[in-house]
């Protein structure tokens, strides 16, 4: 999925950059050739369904690689889709939980906060008095989503026939990714991802995430508190999300992979807002602490340490790899990233030069080191928008020590 989004990142920035050099002369015309292009690719992958709204939702944190005038129409896919009909809510909530609205509800306002492409969310008053959030999952999405894994899987198969692709593991790569699609369906699974989340970042007054309503959340339905939430861009709530994703990542192994514009608010009173927790991944407790070196090995230049990190986690390596030449290759993109001021290092960069090696190389990463990956890429497209000046390296320190000195305490005992 990584390797796609950043693929399609490149080809789509070049089209773009390409439609808009084409339309220099063309100054007098009411829409710019690349405007049309991201109008269309927008309406495309909404229409391609949920699999590929999730790419574009990606797409549209990158400000920094993609033009603006493609992020206007790329944001929209974040929870600006056209609403599913509220018709059948009432039906839907009377099967999964053996109440009529009005018995949970004293309000339910059928015009929806946000839609996106697994579901809606719409504003209700429980019955205590309480302002809560209401998603509701589409009632064909489940199907769609079949759809797409079953699409998915057919073009690996082709694929790994392919001379270049014989011997990777696609299949297994696809199966990861499907049973990640899968996941975001069933929101008894976002409810219990929620809860988790919450109570990690318990210690962390700055981040707020809200606390699931257990009796009315059920396979279609989410009801969370409502947070008063605002879009802001507040430098020290940024720095609060950031801390609280590198706590996910390097110690409690429990990551929101889609912080984007539409599940991440920073708010003015310096607290940032996490919400939507359909997109997590699971990281064991190796996986964490071999990313913590790896994250080490970038800080310190050290990029014999990130090779052989990286051939340790890989789902495949092939045996004629040239080992001297790949360290070697790898050395010089830790030493540009390790040189970097911090105005210049760029997460993008690194992952797009790593991805790029290991594609020349057929290395094929473990979906769970990729996750961890993933999780700051699209992060950092919020970062460079609010304040392009954060030092990603240096904020990652402390928790890069906890989590190899959480290692090493775990291998003495």
């Amino acid at each position: 999925m990584v390797r796609a989004v950043a693929t399609a990142s490149l080809v789509f920035c070049g089209a773009v950059r390409l439609a808009g050099a084409l339309a220099v002369n063309r100054i007098r015309r009411r829409e710019s050739r690349a405007a049309v292009a991201a109008r269309l690719l927008g309406r495309t992958l909404e229409r391609l369904g949920p699999s590929y709204v999730k790419l574009g939702q990606i797409l549209a944190t990158r400000r920094d690689v993609l033009p603006l005038e493609a992020i206007v129409h790329l944001e929209r896919l974040q929870d600006r889709l056209r609403p599913a009909p509220f018709d059948g809510v009432p039906a839907l909530f009377r099967a999964e939980t053996g109440l009529a609205l009005e018995d949970a509800f004293t309000e339910l306002d059928p015009e929806p906060l946000a839609s996106a492409s697994i579901a809606c969310v719409y504003r209700g008053v429980l019955r205590s008095g309480e302002t809560v959030a209401v998603k509701v999952r589409r009632p064909e999405v489940a199907r769609l989503v079949a759809l797409d894994v079953r699409l998915i899987r057919a073009a690996a198969r082709v694929a790994a026939r392919l001379p270049g692709l014989r011997g990777l593991p696609l299949l297994a790569a696809v199966d990861e990714f499907d049973a990640c699609l899968l996941r975001q369906i069933d929101l008894r699974i976002e409810a219990e991802a929620c809860r988790r989340v919450r109570a990690a970042l318990t210690d962390h007054a700055d981040v707020v995430v809200p606390a699931v309503v257990e009796r009315l959340s059920t396979e279609s339905f989410l009801v969370t508190e409502l947070l008063p939430l605002a879009k802001a861009e507040s430098r020290s709530a940024l720095l609060a999300a950031l801390r609280a994703l590198y706590e996910m990542i390097f110690v409690d192994g429990f990551v929101h992979c889609d912080l984007h514009g539409g599940n991440l608010y920073l708010l003015d009173d310096g607290r940032a807002a996490i919400v939507d927790f359909g997109f997590v991944a699971e990281l064991p407790e190796e996986v964490r602490r071999r990313f913590a070196e790896f994250f080490l090995g970038i800080a310190l230049n050290d990029g014999a340490r990130c090779a052989r990190i990286t051939l340790e986690t890989a789902a495949f390596v092939p045996d004629d790899l040239p080992y001297a030449r790949f360290e070697a290759d790898l050395s010089q993109l830790v030493a540009r990233a390790s040189a970097a001021a911090v105005a210049d290092f760029s997460v993008a960069g690194f992952v797009l030069g790593l991805f790029e090696l290991q594609r020349r190389y057929r290395i094929v990463g473990t979906s769970a080191f990729t996750m961890a990956i993933v999780a700051l890429l699209v992060f950092e497209g919020i970062a460079n928008e609010v304040a392009g000046d954060v030092d990603f390296k240096q904020e990652a320190v402390p928790f890069v020590l906890r989590a190899l000195e959480d290692g090493a305490a775990t291998r003495a005992a």
